[in-house]
Parts: C-alpha cells; structure tokens; sequence
C-alpha cells in the first residue's frame, strides 16, 4: 500500500470513528456530563484457556492494519473447546456509580474472519446475576486490527455498588486466537461536586537576592529515590537548607502523581521541584518507545495526565514542575532529534521543524490539562542545556520554547566536568555568558534559575572546590542580573569498575567544597534557604 493510500485510509477510518462517536454519546449528553472515564483493564481471569502477553499492553491503542508486535497487545488462547475469561475495571472513588450516564464498550481487535470463529463480548449485570451480550466481532477482517465500539443502554446495571464493571470475551471455538491492542471502558458522569482548584504562586525574591535548592542526590542514579536523609547531609555541608528540592518523576516506575516524595519534601519546609520524565527506562540517545511526543500529542497518556494534575491540585500547597528537562540534548527522548528532528513536512506548520515543534506543543498539552484539573499551584518551567545537541540550526533551544503563556520560569544546566576522565574543563563564567543572553531573550521579563550545575571531584584539569567558588560567586554577584535562583546536583554516580573514575559532586564527600559553600552560602543575606 502506497503513503497516500494509507493516509487516505487513516483519514477516512478516524472519520467514521468519530462518526461512532457522536452516535454513541449524543452532543446533548456530552455536554451536560462533566466527567468522562476512559477505564483500563485492572485484572484478568481466564475461566478456559489462557493469554499471552502484559494486560498493561491493552491501556495503549497503537497496532494498526497489519502491525504485529507481540509486546504490544495479548493474546487470548483458547483452550478446550473456546476461550472464556473476563477483566474486571474499577471506577475511581470520586465517580459514584450512580452518576454515569452513558456508557461504551471500544476493543481494538485482530483474529481470524468471523465466519472462522466469533468471538462475542459481555458485561454482567449485577442487579440480574447474569451475563449481557453487547457486541462481537461481526464485520472485521481477518488478521487486521480492527476497532469494535459497543455502545451500552441503561449502563448502572453493570456496574457493582462499589464500582466494578466486568466485560467477559468468549470464542466460538478454539482453532485460533484472539488478539487485543486495546480494551478500554469509557464512561461518562456527572461529579456530585467539581474539585476546587488549588492556587498557590511563588513570589520572586527580593531584588538582589536569590533561592537556594539542591537535587540532594539518591541511591541508585534514577533520580526518583531521593531521602529526608540525603536533603539534611546537603544541609549541614552547606550551612543553609535548601528552597526547593529537585528529583525526579519516572513514568517507567509509575503514573500517578509522586505525592509520598512531594508530602516529606513539604514537611522539610521545603517546595518540591518535579522534573516529570515519561520515558519508559533510564537509558538514554534513542527513542522512546512508549512515551513519544506524538503520542503524548494524540491523546494516549491523557487519562494518565488528567490523575497526575488531579493529583497536584489535591497536593493544594506549591509546586514547581518541568517536563522536558535539557530538551536540547539528544540523550533524552523528548529532544527532537527522536520525533521528527528538522524535518518540516511530518507535522503542524511547514515554516518549523517537526521535532521542536512536537516538543513545544506537547507541553503545552500537558500544562492545559493540569489547568484544567485546577492544579493553578504550579510553577511551570522551561529547562534547557547550556549547549544545542546535536549542534544544529534546527535543534537551538529557542525553537522549543512553548511560550509565555505557559511558562512561569525559565531554567538552564550548565555544568563542569561531570566524570574524573573527561579531558576538558568547561568553565561555568563562559558557559553561562554564552547561553545568557540567548535565553533571556525568550521573554522579557521571565525570571531566570540555573536548574542544574555541579562539577566532579577527581578530575586532574581543575579543582572542584575552585570550579565552585568561581561559579557562587559570579552568581551572587548578580553577574546574570535576571537569574533569581540556583540549585547544586548533590550526587554520586559510578561510571564503571573502576571507583576512581566514579562522579562525586556531593558536598559531603569534599571537605574543601562545603567550605566553599559555608562561606558564600551559610551566613549570606542574600542567598535565602526558604521560599516565604
């Protein structure tokens, strides 16, 4: 099939889609609900036969025509006789049972011709004790991925007092299997009352002065297991506590809005500082194959956005958050070399380069959503390295920027000699009065941070005590007038076997480098360790 017909075919499938859409939930009753629920699968049973494959593979709708990747949807496999088995979903406590008011069933499907075998599916009523039928698989194509949408009438009766919806998939034989990229119900309700937003804003120092934060380092280098004890080690080197404090939000650990690290960082008297990573693994220089910009953009992770933001606005006190951190750099996959790099043809307006372009959009997704939940308590930044890589016209971090209207802060990385191998010595004066007046040109007034800096010990080509003391410094002295704030990356990492040529920016581990900090940081006015 040639790109034209496919598009073509793309195009005229999403169009009956939406068609099913509005067929299924009429304009009238979408507009009067003020919930909608698009639930994943919580477990399996299987009551003959089997599966193979992860059940977290059917929250993701991404097989089309005839893609076949194993690891991206479940097979169902008969055994004797059929298959029979059902999965259970589980409404979330804030949506009553009783307030739903439409209900549709959607099953992304590939298996054999239905005149080979049928495969049916069916909810249970809880007020009859029995099983419905609602839908099958009458109309597909054998071994294509196929999209099946059942709309349900009168939809409570499905649904157990505490929440529970089962859907139950039978075969009508078991000469083939079944497969299913994606099985979702979708509900919408009406709230017994909408949340109140959460509003909670972070002044600017007084002129002059600035915040002081850390990343105050972890266990294992992933950045998301940061303790009280590691904050209160970074404390006592330096002499001061630390505004806020800086880790790490890894999807590839969970979804859900990192309330236990946020809640002892808050009683620390401290703001938490989220980077929110969707990535699937720490590695990275490659793709993602998960998380990429064009799904975040089309809508796969939206559900997953909505309880995260749900989550900071229930947080109610004050955050900071940053998704895409150093989206410059080619070592994470939000960068655009990943999505599109400098091509200008693959999406949205021709005058800019699809990869910084998706970048740009899709944050802006994800900050309207957290507005939408009513999470008006964060503090939105935009995060940059210090240099553009790969070094192209294209991939200049000006081109990712998603604008004042978003954005609250504006942030940079700009570090010294991250291992005791690296051959050269970047001196933070020159980085920062290079990358300065380029970002303080995104926006006239947007106050400023360095995010990120640190320099290892170890390395023969400079002093780490010195590389610091120059940097604090130039940034007290108020040497970049629209810096507001700065905080240190506290960490140790191991870069191979041998533990000589391990990174150590901890305070801690260098006598001489905390004294830096107890003279410019502990006893001094102008650099504040809370945030009022």
């Amino acid at each position: 099939m040639n790109m034209e017909a496919a598009m073509l075919r793309v195009r005229f499938t999403q169009s009956i889609f939406l068609v099913a859409l509005a067929v299924f939930f009429p304009l009238t009753d979408a507009l009067a609900a003020n919930g909608a629920l698009a639930l994943p699968p919580a477990s399996i049973k299987h009551l003959k036969g089997g599966a193979r494959g992860n059940l977290s593979a059917l929250k993701l709708r991404d097989q089309n025509f005839y893609d076949d990747n194993p690891a991206r949807y479940v097979s169902l496999l008969p055994g004797r006789g059929k298959y029979d088995g059902y999965r259970e979903y589980r409404m979330p406590v804030a949506a009553a049972p009783a307030s739903v008011r439409a209900m549709r069933v959607e099953v992304n499907f590939n298996g054999p011709s239905p005149a080979k075998q049928a495969w049916s599916w069916s909810l249970y009523n809880w007020n009859a004790s029995r099983w419905v039928r609602v839908g099958g698989n009458a109309g597909s194509v054998e071994w294509e991925w196929k999209t099946l949408v059942f709309a349900i009438p009168n939809p409570r009766r499905f649904i157990s007092a505490d929440g529970r919806i089962r859907l139950r998939v039978v075969s009508s034989n078991a000469r083939y299997e079944g497969r299913m990229d994606y099985e979702a119900v979708h509900l919408l309700y009406t709230p017994a009352a909408p949340p109140a937003p959460a509003s909670a804003s972070i002044p600017l120092p007084p002129a002059g002065r600035l915040y002081h934060g850390v990343y105050p380092g972890g266990r294992t280098g992933e950045e998301d297991d940061i303790r009280l004890a590691d904050l209160t080690a970074y404390d006592a080197a330096a002499g001061k506590t630390a505004a806020w404090v800086y880790f790490s939000d890894n999807w590839y650990h969970g979804r859900a809005f990192p309330t236990s690290t946020a809640a002892w960082i808050r009683r620390a008297g401290r703001v938490p500082y989220i980077r929110l990573m969707l990535r699937s693994d720490p590695d990275g220089g490659r793709a993602d194959p998960v998380f990429t910009l064009a799904r975040i953009l089309s809508g796969a992770f939206d559900n997953d956005l909505h309880g995260w933001c749900a989550g900071a606005r229930d947080f109610r006190t004050r955050l900071i958050a940053e998704y895409g951190v150093e989206v410059n750099g080619e070592w994470f996959p939000w960068n655009g070399k990943w999505n599109g790099g400098g091509i200008r043809t693959g999406y949205g307006d021709p005058a800019q380069p699809d990869g910084p372009e998706r970048f740009r959009d899709a944050y802006r997704h994800i900050i309207q959503i957290c507005r939408d939940e009513g999470a008006n308590n964060i503090t939105w930044v935009f995060h940059v390295n210090d240099g553009d890589w790969p070094q192209v016209n294209w991939n200049r971090f000006e081109n990712y920027y998603p604008g004042d209207e978003y954005i609250d802060w504006l942030a940079v990385s700009s570090y010294g000699a991250q291992t005791p191998s690296d051959d050269y010595w970047p001196v933070f004066r020159e980085s920062m009065d290079a990358v300065y007046p380029r970002i303080a040109a995104l926006s006239p007034a947007k106050p400023i941070i360095v995010a990120e800096f640190g320099v290892t010990n170890g390395n023969p080509l400079g002093s780490q005590p010195q590389w610091a003391r120059a940097a604090l410094t130039d940034l007290i002295n108020l040497r970049w007038p629209r810096v507001v704030g700065f905080s240190w990356w506290n960490e140790r990492w191991q870069n191979d076997n041998n533990p000589a040529h391990d990174t150590d920016m901890r305070l801690q581990a260098n006598p001489a480098l905390a004294r830096v900090f107890q003279l410019l940081v502990r006893g001094n006015i102008n650099v504040l360790g809370t945030i009022p």
